[in-house]
């Protein structure tokens, strides 16, 4: 038995593929605040287009996530990822060379407009490599390398911008490293990895374009973690944005410090993509690791608002930022046990996730701004924290997925 539960040293090498590339797209994206300086000055951009340009992320993941998913319904996993890994290197080159802000946006479009979507089709290939009593703890390897991406966007990014002399070069490294990324999901991949149902041939079986989508949206859970997941998003966006401005202003933090504090948010999230699927096994419950982060984290960010006591700030952060992923990789996995579901729509509703998870990290960019704006930068960061409480009620009726109920279905 324990045998047939082993995870092959070829599943680990394609997985570990992707995920090497879903770092660099999650560097690229939170390393541009670092360069953002010097990319204003170079191209003389506005404020206004600078938060366009850090707002495309968040509004393009929401636009593109279920369409690349639905093209599982005619082409194979390894050529959707292919093509995504393709328009990335193309929009890391075209920003590393843009000569004007037009290049520039259409660049981090190609980039972030598709790559959120890598995690959609890439659920097919593991249905079909990854024994499903391992499937949680894969899921918070996966889930560790975004929180890894954005963590080093922050704390590489100067780094990489000093040794490869200024963004442009950084951005086209990044390119070139994205490039061999494809090259070797290209070698590595074969055609009938994910498609159990394919001939020998690797041939994709085709199907309605939007069968898939039919099917996902028949499950409840599917529903409730995609209509309340942006709710989480919200907060976590607003707080990167904003946070540091107002511990300047108001908690009389310098940017150093409010640096330190912010940076511990996505090592507590690498912290929770990894042990909350262990934490959960033992428990032999998945549900409680899902819901109850929904009440707690607008606990954690409320109190980031309340002191300017760097320890405990740096806590609180850490704390926030764990919950922030803990629910994850349990609740992806959630949607990979609904009893039926087909692999492809499995894609989709990973996929439906993605996007309210982009409208609601754009919300929160835009929703803060506004009610900043009007109500002050204190209350709407404070209304804002709110925000998990919807994704703490509507998982509330949630199957349990756990271990404890697995074991149950068997012995039934």
């Amino acid at each position: 038995m324990e045998k047939q539960n082993r995870i092959s040293g070829r599943t680990w090498l394609i997985v570990g593929i992707v995920w090497i590339g879903y770092i660099v797209v999650n560097l690229a994206n939170f390393s541009i605040g670092i360069m953002m300086p010097d990319i204003k000055k170079e191209l003389q951009l506005t404020l206004e287009m600078s938060g366009w340009l850090s707002a495309s992320s968040w509004i393009l993941k929401a636009l593109f996530s279920i369409p690349i998913s639905l093209l599982l319904s005619k082409f194979n996993a390894k050529s959707v990822i292919r093509m995504v890994f393709t328009l990335v290197s193309v929009g890391l080159i075209l920003q590393g060379l843009s000569v004007n802000y037009a290049m520039l946006f259409i660049g981090r479009a190609l980039v972030f407009g598709v790559a959120a979507a890598i995690l959609a089709p890439l659920a097919v290939v593991k249905i079909g490599l990854i024994p499903k009593e391992k499937m949680s703890w894969v899921n918070g390897i996966e889930n560790f390398t975004g929180p890894a991406g954005q963590m080093m966007g922050t704390a590489l990014a100067p780094l990489l911008i000093a040794s490869f002399s200024g963004w442009r070069n950084t951005l086209l490294f990044m390119g070139v490293i994205s490039i061999i990324v494809t090259v070797l999901w290209s070698i590595f991949c074969k055609k009938e990895d994910g498609l159990p149902a394919a001939s020998s041939t690797g041939t994709v079986e085709k199907i309605p374009f939007f069968d898939p989508l039919k099917e996902a949206a028949k499950y409840k859970s599917v529903w409730l973690l995609a209509l309340s997941w942006w709710g989480t998003g919200l907060i976590w966006n607003a707080t990167y944005t904003f946070w540091p401005t107002y511990a300047q202003d108001t908690l009389g933090l310098t940017l150093t410090q409010a640096g330190l504090v912010l940076g511990l948010l996505p090592i507590g999230s690498m912290v929770g993509s990894l042990t909350s699927p262990k934490i959960a096994d033992k428990l032999g419950y998945d549900k409680p690791m899902i819901c109850s982060w929904g009440f707690l984290l607008p606990l954690f960010y409320y109190g980031m608002m309340l002191t300017p006591n760097i320890a405990l700030l740096c806590v609180l952060s850490f704390l926030a930022g764990y919950g922030a992923y803990a629910f994850v990789p349990l609740a992806f996995t959630s949607i990979y046990k609904l009893d039926g579901i087909s692999p492809r729509a499995v894609s989709i509703g990973i996929a439906m996730i993605l996007t309210t998870n982009g409208l609601g990290g754009a919300l929160g960019g835009m929703l803060s701004g506004y009610l900043g704006q009007s109500l002050g930068l204190a209350t709407a960061l404070k209304i804002c924290c709110l925000s998990p409480l919807v994704f703490g009620v509507m998982t509330l009726f949630l199957p349990e997925t756990g271990r404890k109920a697995t074991e149950r279905k068997k012995n039934a």
